[in-house]
């Protein structure tokens, strides 16, 4: 059954802030590309090829929603040709728990053009590439954006498969009420739903942004967030998406 495009959400940031700009976006697209690597030797009948490595790039649309910090327009252009390292996440799907999301790895702000034709809105559009592999994961909350405000495990999400070779998780921390100090929140995996569940990597944080773990070794196929800590917020709103290697990428 096809699902209506308006199931999308486009995330961005870095270490220090992370933005969720799905509502002033109304097209979104992902690519992987992997380029053809010549590889003909002495003697063949006809050029050969191998497949080279892949790259990834994400492209955004939408509307200009006005100026100041936390506009669509000025963090995109503050993040122009950065130097941070910044994480770009595209997710598909989102009516349903445990969607696909994509997200580029030591990315940066590409290109951005902005387009004002007088009969209609003025529009603007952003690329960022990945350099490195683009992950490919599922998200780890039952919701698009997860508001938290108390502590306890969120609701698990079934990856289909084992995980025998680690993986990666993000979490994007777009809002915070209060202040949260010291917050953690834990990636736990069971071999079946609602068995026993077992840390794989916590989240520790004290502001928004973007957090990032490594998982590593064998990695059950049920997943889900434990909210450990709240710190001293109130509470807070955050997407997760988690990856395993060899199973989502």
């Amino acid at each position: 059954m096809a699902v209506a495009a308006k199931y999308t959400r486009f995330l961005f940031g870095d270490a220090t802030a992370a933005f969720d700009f799905s509502g002033d976006s109304n097209s979104l697209s992902m690519a992987l590309t992997v380029a053809p690597l010549q590889n003909t030797g002495f003697q063949a009948t006809a050029e050969t090829y191998i497949a080279g490595l892949t790259t990834g790039v994400i492209s955004q649309k939408g509307n200009y929603s006005g100026k100041g910090a936390g506009y669509i327009e000025q963090e995109v252009n503050a993040r122009l040709d950065t130097a941070t390292a910044m994480y770009v996440a595209a997710l598909f799907g989102t009516n349903v728990a445990g969607c696909p999301g994509y997200v580029t790895t030591q990315s940066w702000g590409q290109q951005m053009t902005m387009d004002m034709p007088i009969a209609d809105l003025i529009t603007l559009a952003s690329e960022w590439p990945s350099s490195g592999q683009m992950i490919r994961g599922l998200r780890l909350t039952s919701v698009a954006t997860q508001t938290v405000s108390a502590t306890g495990a969120l609701a698990s999400v079934d990856f289909g498969a084992v995980g025998s070779a680690g993986g990666v998780g993000y979490l994007f921390i777009t809002t915070i009420t209060g202040t949260a100090v010291g917050a953690t929140i834990d990636i736990e995996s069971s071999a079946t739903e609602g068995g026993v569940y077992l840390s794989e990597g916590t989240f520790t944080f004290s502001s928004t942004g973007i957090q990032v773990v490594a998982l590593s070794g064998a990695v059950d196929r049920w997943l889900r967030l434990n909210i450990t800590s709240l710190g001293t917020a109130t509470s807070f709103v955050v997407t997760a998406i988690v990856g395993l290697s060899g199973v989502t990428y």
